[in-house]
């Protein structure tokens, strides 16, 4: 994730957390993201949408089958203090 921080934003110490809907495909990967909450800033919202598209997971079950579903998926950007 620390790739897809925004380095302007990261400099600056602005952080923020991303509610983000994720449609997750029968093998695990993410297909589409959408924004469900913003961190109210746009270049954040952007970045977690590129985090989750490299994201997988374990496919949900449907009658013992993979299913896609869609699911919530929380992430956040800390920026942490530079020493000076």
């Amino acid at each position: 994730m620390e790739a897809s921080y925004p380095p302007r934003l990261r400099e600056q110490g602005i952080g923020g957390s991303v509610v983000l809907w994720l449609r997750v495909g029968e093998s695990g990967e993410v297909l589409e993201t959408e924004v469900k909450q913003s961190s109210g800033h746009p270049a954040l919202d952007d970045a977690a949408g590129a985090v989750a598209l490299n994201m997988r997971f374990e496919p949900a079950k449907r009658l013992g089958r993979p299913a896609a579903v869609w699911v919530q998926q929380r992430l956040t950007f800390r920026s942490s203090p530079r020493s000076r």
